[in-house]
């Protein structure tokens, strides 16, 4: 890494977090998220665990309290910055009488990292010397030193000495170090850890060609997290990096080889001409081609959002992800297995025969146009990968109907009633015109008044079923938003 005067590398460092739901309905919540700063305002990445059930919100405001604070721009006091943030969400959870949830957060600036930790979350630094943990959990197993084959371990790392939201006075573990190019920063929830700890999974990024995004999805594949009970959340920063300020990034150098190979095939192979042999001709299309070309731009981008729309190639993923979820060998789709299954309405119609391993249906098969405001279409979250890409999946399946972009999802239930209800009235016709409403409560929030005509989608969802769980949203947040972010709300939306 390359060092300037004023302490900054030629490239920023790299952060990614990613959220990975358990197999169980009946789990404690887990939330993830951060910032990225343009340097010298500093960038964040935090990951949190509930105490208690996902019907806590705990896990879901520490993170979007960190997450706001940086967003707001922070280039001195970094760590104190860090540290005052997961107190502020501390007060915020004894205030509202929460259960409480352990968190772990790094945050960076040029070549300096600063990281936080309370309760039972672990911080692990990955470098040419392999990995070792700099933060330990704050659990009765940690304090008596138990193993993990220990037969109440399990039982112990849950007695936490302090936490976010704990009536204990204390404060979060901190700490500061120095990041280098073949340095990268990883943090766990125990859902995570526990499985690193088992050495069940090798963590290592030394000559890692994947992208960040794409190793903690490795890391989580790796450790089956999908199919375990918890789940766990799980962040990043890394100190490598494209290249120097001036440089190209890598991606543009993949364009750049593939339109060269193309013009070398055009002048060299001379496609037109009757009179070459078929067998001295370029293929570019032979399978080491597509590794060499195709594959390193779309590679392990699970939070990208650049998605294909190119039918031909959607087409041949939709029966394996509208009947089932399996393997493909086409390189051109997003990997968004670690989003599945996928929360979506169905406004009209009947049960649709989709895999329950990539959707998670509601059903409103009797829409009332009088309370309910809606067209027919296919409404997905913009910039959302897996929304993005199901929802030209579902094309595949209903070519008559249009996808349109929203830029948030919001779904509101029983807990948040009259404060939806307060602020949906009230938000400006701009906003409204990008934000999509499902309802999911056992009485009506607006009553058919007028305003949610401003909403493009403002539709019932499974009101008898869903209504006990917690609201949320996905996409874009709003100023004075009274939800919170939450993976298990709906990310994609059909009106028959």
């Amino acid at each position: 890494m390359r060092r300037q005067s004023n302490d900054r590398p030629g490239d920023e460092c790299s952060v990614a977090w990613q959220l990975q739901n358990g197999r169980s309905r009946v789990q404690r919540g887990i939330a993830a998220d951060g910032f990225k700063g343009d340097y010298p305002y500093a960038g964040v990445t935090v990951v949190a665990e509930n105490r208690n059930s996902e019907e806590d919100p705990s896990a879901s405001i520490t993170v979007e309290t960190v997450r706001d604070v940086f967003a707001e721009g922070v280039a001195f006091g970094v760590e104190d910055a860090l540290r005052d943030s997961l107190l502020e969400a501390n007060e915020i959870i004894l205030d509202k009488k929460l259960g409480g949830c352990s968190a772990a957060a790094i945050a960076f600036s040029g070549t300096h990292v600063w990281y936080a930790m309370a309760g039972n979350c672990r911080i692990y630094v990955i470098d040419s010397d392999g990995t070792s943990c700099i933060v330990r959990d704050q659990s009765a197993a940690n304090e008596l030193k138990m193993f993990p084959d220990h037969p109440d371990y399990s039982k112990r790392i849950r007695e936490l000495k302090w936490w976010i939201g704990s009536p204990r006075e204390d404060k979060p573990v901190c700490g500061h170090a120095r990041i280098k190019q073949d340095t990268t920063f990883l943090i766990l929830t125990a859902g995570g850890w526990t499985q690193l700890e088992s050495k069940t999974t090798v963590v290592h990024r030394k000559g890692a060609k994947k992208t960040l995004e794409g190793w903690l999805s490795s890391i989580s594949r790796d450790m089956k997290l999908a199919y375990r009970r918890q789940g766990g959340a799980l962040g990043a920063v890394s100190g490598e990096h494209s290249g120097s300020g001036g440089s190209i990034p890598w991606k543009s150098w993949v364009y750049i080889a593939g339109f060269l190979g193309l013009i070398g095939f055009l002048v060299f192979a001379n496609p037109f001409s009757g009179d070459v042999e078929i067998e001295d001709k370029t293929d570019l299309f032979s399978a080491d081609s597509v590794e060499e070309i195709v594959q390193p731009i779309f590679a392990d981008t699970a939070s990208s959002t650049n998605v294909s729309h190119n039918s031909s190639v959607l087409g041949s993923f939709a029966d394996s992800l509208l009947h089932g979820v399996g393997e493909t060998e086409e390189p051109l789709i997003p990997d968004i297995t670690a989003e599945l299954p996928l929360q979506m309405v169905q406004v009209g119609g009947i049960i649709p025969a989709l895999s329950p391993d990539t959707f998670l249906v509601s059903l409103n098969s009797e829409p009332d146009i009088q309370w309910e405001n809606f067209a027919p279409g296919i409404y997905s979250i913009r910039g959302d990968t897996a929304s993005s890409t199901l929802a030209q999946i579902v094309c595949s399946a209903y070519p008559d109907l249009e996808v349109i972009e929203l830029d948030r999802i919001i779904t509101v239930r029983e807990n948040g009633v009259s404060e939806s209800a307060r602020w949906l009235s009230s938000l400006s016709p701009d906003s409204a015109a990008g934000t999509g409403v499902i309802v999911e409560t056992r009485s009506s929030v607006a009553g058919g008044a007028e305003w949610i005509r401003n909403y493009p989608l403002f539709a019932n969802g499974n009101r008898e079923d869903r209504a006990g769980e917690v609201g949320g949203f996905m996409g874009d947040s709003l100023p004075e938003l009274p939800s919170l972010r939450n993976p298990r709300c709906y990310r994609l939306v059909v009106v028959l």
